[in-house]
């Protein structure tokens, strides 16, 4: 559809080239049916003009305030080029050179002013401007994006742009820096690298204190031969495939074990320390009030499947127990990651555990839906009110512990050791 779209322009006098993305990824050997990210210049035609073209293509719609961008089919992006500017400083005001090539799609001819196409074939991110590069200081973590993403390498030059202006990072919206963030995960080969970076720069001390910190904190080498926890929490992120990564996983890893600075050298209560660590940093990063409850469970909960191997069983109970606090399928990717992000060479225990806790939890997982419901206990003649929801909360945990698995032996249990009868307490 891009295709008649740029033709079209062109036959109305126009100029349209793919820019960015879509030429960067061409020249990188990926098939044009593959390409998702499709980016347009137009220039040299009639903003009137061009829209009436736009809108035979589908709806579009213009976004931006500083930099306004047509988005046709909320896929394809359009920037319209007003006045008299030349392509060539056009292409000066894009990231790296990488991206500043442009295409012609009908004299199938490429315009490279800056030395992209080398540098693609080098591996090799430049700045293409000095002076503008950190005006959308975003780039910091676009350049960590690119060095995880597709195994670049950053100019001296541009490293020492970034380690210098590290500071602006923090004039960025925490939305998009949490956008950019999550992409070094979400895309990257290996996001470690991406990381590593921004820590070599002195950018992720200024995004992610917690973080950057934990490079000073050691483990016991028997079970973290790899060394401290910043190493060990860098390994995790590359453990995943992309298909298998989430946001959710993505900040679980990086937070699970922040708590171990402030209990070295025991460690003992980490888990919780971690949560209140995540709790307090997160909100400089997002507002989404889902993740962030499923990723402090996630934070919370992360040694449990160590817990279960030490204890040395996996009964249906405690993973039951487990469900309802924490989504078991995530916790269980989280601690694969824990496992086999560190150095040692034998772990067949601790993945042998997760084996073992995925088989409990498929055939208990359609017992979780709570048997009694308020309605029950008003036709067992129970009056609303206060202690409505504690009744439920404890003929819950009882459930759980399979006092009982029908609603008929539920009454029993509730007449036999609730209403009246002896305090009930869970184990």
């Amino acid at each position: 559809m891009y295709r008649k779209l740029i033709k079209e322009i062109w036959e109305n006098k126009g100029e349209a080239y793919l820019v960015g993305g879509w030429v960067r990824d061409r020249l990188m050997g990926a098939a044009e049916d593959e390409i998702k990210d499709i980016d347009l210049e137009v220039m040299r035609i009639k903003r009137d003009e061009f829209e009436g073209i736009l809108q035979k293509y589908g709806k579009f719609k213009k976004v931006g305030k500083s930099y306004e961008i047509y988005i046709l089919n909320n896929s394809i992006e359009i920037s319209f080029i007003e006045g008299n500017s030349s392509i060539e400083e056009c292409a000066r005001r894009r990231d790296f050179t990488v991206n500043s090539i442009y295409y012609n799609l009908i004299e199938d001819r490429y315009l490279d002013f800056f030395g992209g196409i080398e540098d693609i074939k080098n591996k090799l991110l430049r700045y293409v401007d000095k002076k503008s590069f950190l005006q959308d200081p975003l780039r910091i973590l676009r350049t960590a994006q690119f060095i995880s993403r597709f195994g670049f390498s950053a100019e001296d030059s541009l490293e020492r742009i970034i380690k210098a202006g590290k500071e602006e990072i923090l004039k960025v919206p925490k939305e998009r820096v949490c956008r950019e963030l999550e992409k070094i995960y979400m895309l990257g080969m290996r996001p470690s690298e991406g990381f590593l970076f921004l820590e070599k720069t002195g950018a992720l001390e200024k995004i992610m204190p917690e973080i950057s910190s934990l490079k000073n904190v050691m483990q016991d080498e028997t079970y973290h031969p790899e060394g401290d926890v910043f190493t060990h929490t860098l390994m995790m992120l590359d453990v995943l495939s992309k298909e298998e990564r989430s946001s959710e996983l993505f900040w679980s890893i990086l937070y699970h074990d922040t708590g171990k600075k402030e209990t070295f050298p025991t460690f003992n209560g980490h888990c919780e320390k971690s949560q209140e660590i995540f709790d307090r940093e997160i909100i400089k990063f997002t507002d989404n009030r889902e993740l962030i409850n499923s990723v402090r469970k996630l934070v919370r909960y992360h040694e449990e499947p160590l817990k279960m191997l030490l204890k040395g069983e996996t009964d249906r109970i405690s993973v039951k127990k487990l469900a309802v606090e924490v989504d078991i399928e995530k916790l269980l990717k989280l601690y694969r990651c824990d496992v086999l992000g560190r150095g040692r060479s034998d772990n067949r225990e601790e993945l042998d555990i997760i084996e073992s806790i995925e088989a409990v939890y498929q055939r208990v997982k359609n017992d979780l839906k709570p048997i009694v419901r308020g309605k029950n206990l008003i036709e067992w003649g129970v009056e609303p009110g206060e202690n409505f929801g504690e009744i439920l909360k404890k003929l819950y945990g009882a459930q759980l512990e399979e006092k009982f698995d029908n609603i008929r032996a539920a009454r029993e249990f509730y007449f036999s050791n609730l209403a009246g009868g002896p305090v009930y307490k869970e184990n």
